[in-house]
């Protein structure tokens, strides 16, 4: 019916007609495609840790989003760092916050989410502020913000998931880099963002091509070219970068001076 309607509707603009059956036929395909990888799914036992607030992410992460392959990593490499301040740029349906309220929690830290809309439900955590703002606008008004609330303007985990735009994610980087801690880590999601994207168990997503505009800025940051459409590790400018090219892409910026000490805290997390 729905593809009937796309077919017969106005013709008087023909591109977005066009474009508008496309993500008709796309999202009949990844249906089907979809069904399929739930069979080898069911086939799986689900592997439980024995950690509860990690088994709350694994069961969360059964539900199929474009980022639903990233929320185990995103507390795997938080964990580490121990932090104090958690800063969230972009919440939407809160994917992201709810591995990051965890981890805040496990960590007695404050965790601060920016979106330009309402998202002031998506969480519970006491220790949580949601500010409504453009987030290039609110890093001007942040060592304030920090003074009132009585926290140090130093960011341990920084994770970015906003427009997902060139310019706007260079601005980020401009703005927000200043406040990061010395043990800081930077998440950018949707670093590999296409029409359609795959996920690690064979599933497919629809997204929009955004012409590279996340990894682009962290390429012109660092001064330096990726493939996104690999999984890769390097050392760029300090930096360590490890990418994840599934479910649309996470990038994670690690400075490469707490290497060793993040490594030996990731080990007692694992053993733990």
């Amino acid at each position: 019916m729905g593809l009937m309607k796309t077919i017969t509707g106005s013709v008087k603009n023909p591109k977005r007609t066009l474009y508008r059956l496309e993500t008709v036929l796309l999202e009949h395909f990844i249906s089907a495609r979809n069904a399929l990888s739930d069979l080898r799914r069911r086939r799986r036992a689900q592997l439980q840790s024995g950690l509860g607030v990690f088994d709350e992410i694994l069961e969360r992460s059964q539900a199929r989003t474009d980022i639903s392959d990233h929320l185990q990593t995103l507390f795997v490499e938080s964990m580490p760092v121990r932090p104090s301040l958690i800063v969230e740029l972009g919440v939407r349906g809160g994917e992201s916050t709810f591995v990051l309220e965890r981890v805040a929690e496990l960590h007695q830290a404050q965790l601060v989410s920016v979106d330009i809309q309402d998202c002031s439900r998506v969480s519970r955590y006491p220790n949580w502020s949601f500010v409504k703002s453009d987030d290039i606008a609110f890093a001007g008004e942040f060592a304030a913000w920090c003074r009132e609330h009585g926290t140090e303007p130093l960011i341990d985990i920084l994770f970015i998931d906003s427009s997902h735009e060139l310019d706007h994610t260079v601005q980020e980087l401009i703005h927000w880099f200043p406040f990061l801690s010395d043990r800081a880590k930077v998440f950018f999601h949707d670093t590999n963002m296409k029409r359609v994207f795959k996920r690690r168990d064979g599933s497919i997503g629809l997204g929009w091509a955004n012409q590279r505009g996340v990894i682009a800025a962290i390429e012109q940051y660092l001064g330096c070219s990726f493939d996104e459409q690999r999984d890769f590790t390097a050392f760029v400018e300090g930096w360590m970068v490890k990418h994840h090219a599934n479910c649309s892409g996470l990038t994670i910026l690690e400075k490469a001076q707490n290497i060793a000490v993040s490594r030996l805290h990731h080990e007692s997390v694992v053993r733990a």
